[in-house]
């Protein structure tokens, strides 16, 4: 077993913590993780979640029976960043923010799934973005449709405009190309990594099934 960064736990060679910062938002971020991205080497949840102090991340596919979230939805100010017809968008919430932002990381079919098994995540008023930049996939993940983004990507193109400041969540874009290039140079054979990240499971997970 390669050593491996306890921050955001990569192999050493393959951290970027050096360009991830902490930092506190105003809204605070709650992630809602297929257990199937849990298990990617490119985790940009797990990303989010260690540069975002007070943020908070479950695994699972149904969360009916989690308390936690329950209650997150059930507040006032709580709202669901999600693409699509009823978002709106985030820089026109920039003077009365919400206070909890749910966030789903998921393939764009998981997600759909997992709000159909969540419907009080689903009823949850919906933000979008507008004019972010490309996804910082690149070539390793193909995104479905102009404008879908990677979980980290979108956070902080969220926070950016609910805070109109577009430089503070930069970095957190920037440290996560800096692993999809790791990644995609690994993939052309100059570097050997696993595909699947060291084995982890999150506290307080929805029901898997």
């Amino acid at each position: 077993m390669r050593p491996v960064c306890r921050r955001c736990l990569r192999p050493e060679g393959f951290c970027v913590c050096d360009l991830l910062p902490t930092l506190t938002p105003r809204t605070r971020v709650v992630i809602l993780q297929h257990p199937r991205e849990a298990r990617l080497a490119i985790c940009s949840a797990w990303l989010t979640h260690v540069a975002l102090a007070g943020s908070e991340l479950y695994q699972g596919i149904r969360f009916g029976d989690h308390p936690r979230l329950q209650g997150l939805c059930a507040a006032p100010g709580t709202a669901l960043l999600f693409p699509g017809a009823g978002a709106t968008p985030a820089s026109r919430l920039a003077a009365a923010p919400p206070a909890t932002l749910v966030v789903i990381d998921a393939t764009w079919p998981q997600a759909q799934k997992m709000l159909r098994a969540n419907p009080s995540v689903a009823a949850l008023p919906r933000i979008g973005i507008e004019d972010a930049a490309p996804s910082g996939y690149g070539g390793l993940r193909r995104e479905p449709e102009e404008g879908h983004l990677a979980t980290i990507d979108a956070v902080a193109e969220a926070l950016s405009a609910l805070e109109q400041d577009p430089r503070r969540y930069a970095p957190l874009r920037a440290a996560f190309r800096r692993a999809v290039e790791l990644q995609v140079a690994c993939a052309r054979g100059q570097r050997h990594s696993p595909r699947h990240r060291p084995g982890w499971t999150p506290p307080g997970g929805g029901d898997q099934a």
